[in-house]
């Protein structure tokens, strides 16, 4: 019982547990003094959940959309050596070079052909900025496609077999019921039939809009050693404009 809950104290020994609060105390004299007071309240009773609950499980259905269109990027960067004639004595480093963004290249990911475009590759000035405008081109430009939304397609044979024989949803794997029946699930930009699915799945299965309502689709840049090194370059470079949204009159919204 000492080992069990001696999270609660900060003694770095064996304790002494009251049986009754299971509190732990470093001193026997000072447990003694303690159980007349304690034993006037109810008993600490320790409850296990069941089995069932206890299962760590994943319910967040919307999450295994595949997303159909994501960007991958990296930066280039050259030394340019800085004049730090700083005489600062408190310092202990001193700056000799900085890293300045030559270049980039952005690919855009999908498993769509038609929409497939070739890898954008620029160097010169301005580097920043032009990543920027591509970037908010094309995230433009995709959610102009996501917002496609096609009827689907009639099913074939093997596929209309599918749908009847399926009694549970090929997403969650939980049986179909009156309150969660089963429907198609399609491809909204292909028309194509994906699957058997509940209806609460179909619900959840789409692309991620980035406000309610909103125009724009989430799509993810994916950047070759953005924690460490390009993420430096992304936020110092960030500007509002970037992220302004126009409304009518081209007001900013």
């Amino acid at each position: 019982m000492s080992r069990l809950v001696a999270h609660r104290s900060k003694y770095g020994h064996s304790t002494h547990v009251c049986n009754s609060c299971l509190h732990p105390f470093s001193d026997p004299t000072t447990l003694e003094k303690h159980i007349p007071f304690c034993v006037q309240q109810p008993p600490q009773q320790v409850q296990y959940p069941d089995l069932d609950d206890c299962k760590l499980k994943f319910a967040n259905e919307k999450k295994q959309h595949p997303v159909s269109f994501f960007l991958v990027a990296d930066f280039e960067s050259f030394l340019t050596p800085t004049d730090d004639d700083d005489d600062d004595d408190t310092r202990h480093t001193k700056i000799i070079n900085e890293h300045n963004v030559s270049g980039f290249c952005c690919h855009r990911v999908t498993q769509l052909n038609q929409y497939r475009t070739p890898p954008t590759v620029y160097s010169g000035e301005d580097v920043m900025t032009k990543f920027y405008e591509h970037v908010t081109n094309d995230s433009r430009e995709i959610s102009k496609i996501m917002a496609t939304n096609l009827p689907m397609q009639p099913l074939t044979p093997q596929q209309q077999s599918q749908y009847t024989n399926a009694i549970i949803c090929d997403n969650c794997k939980r049986p179909f019921d009156h309150s969660n029946w089963k429907v198609r699930h399609h491809d909204h930009l292909t028309g194509q039939f994906l699957f058997p699915c509940c209806n609460n799945c179909n619900l959840q299965l789409k692309s991620t809009r980035t406000h309610r309502g909103s125009d724009q689709f989430f799509l993810p840049v994916i950047f070759h050693n953005r924690k460490n090194y390009d993420s430096h370059f992304i936020i110092k470079n960030f500007e509002k404009k970037y992220v302004e949204k126009h409304g009518k009159n081209n007001k900013i919204n």
